[in-house]
C-alpha cells in the first residue's frame, strides 16, 4: 500500500508542477521570458514563422544577463552550431533593430562582426565557433540555422 500512496503523491506533484509552470511545454523560463531552443533548422523568415506559430518571436537579447542565459543554455543543452536571434539591418545597413523595430541597446558581436561579408548579411545569428555563441551577421535566406523563440511568461 505504501507504493500506491507514493505513486499518487508523485503524480499529484508532477501535475502541480506542470500546471504551475509559467512557460509552455518545451520552453525554458528565465526571469520574465520563456525560451524555446529549436532542434530544427530554417532560414530567418521560416524561423520567424515558426516562432509566430508558437505565439512567440525570435529572441531579443537585450542585456548581459539575458545573453549569459541564452549562451549558457545553448552551450549546455542546445548544442547547435548556430541559432537565429530576432534582429536585422534590412531597413538601413548597419542599423540593427529587433523585430518590431525595437532599437538594439545591447550587443555582443564577435570580433570583426558585423561585417556584411559579400554585401548580403542582414540577419543576426549566434555561432558556437565564434567565441561560444557570440553574435554574427549572416545571410537571411541562403543560410539555415537552428533558432531561439521567446515569449513573456504567463501572468
Amino acid at each position: 500500500m505504501r507504493h500506491g500512496t507514493a505513486y499518487v503523491l508523485l503524480c499529484t506533484f508532477v501535475s502541480v508542477v506542470a500546471v504551475s509552470s509559467p512557460c509552455p511545454p518545451g520552453f525554458v523560463e528565465h526571469k520574465k521570458s520563456c525560451y524555446w531552443f529549436s532542434k530544427i533548422k530554417a532560414n530567418f523568415a521560416e524561423a520567424r514563422s515558426y516562432c509566430q506559430y508558437f505565439g512567440s518571436h525570435l529572441a531579443r537579447v537585450t542585456s548581459r544577463d539575458e545573453d549569459d542565459f541564452v549562451r549558457g543554455h545553448a552551450t549546455i543543452h542546445g548544442k547547435a552550431a548556430t541559432y537565429w536571434l530576432g534582429a536585422t539591418d534590412l531597413n538601413v545597413e548597419g542599423t540593427w533593430l529587433w523585430e518590431g523595430q525595437q532599437a538594439m541597446d545591447y550587443s555582443n558581436w564577435s570580433t570583426g562582426q558585423p561585417d556584411n561579408y559579400g554585401g548580403g548579411e542582414h540577419c543576426l545569428d549566434i555561432k558556437q565557433s565564434y567565441g561560444n555563441y557570440l553574435w554574427n551577421d549572416a545571410p537571411c535566406t541562403s543560410h539555415a540555422a537552428n533558432f531561439i523563440c521567446e515569449k513573456g511568461v504567463k501572468a
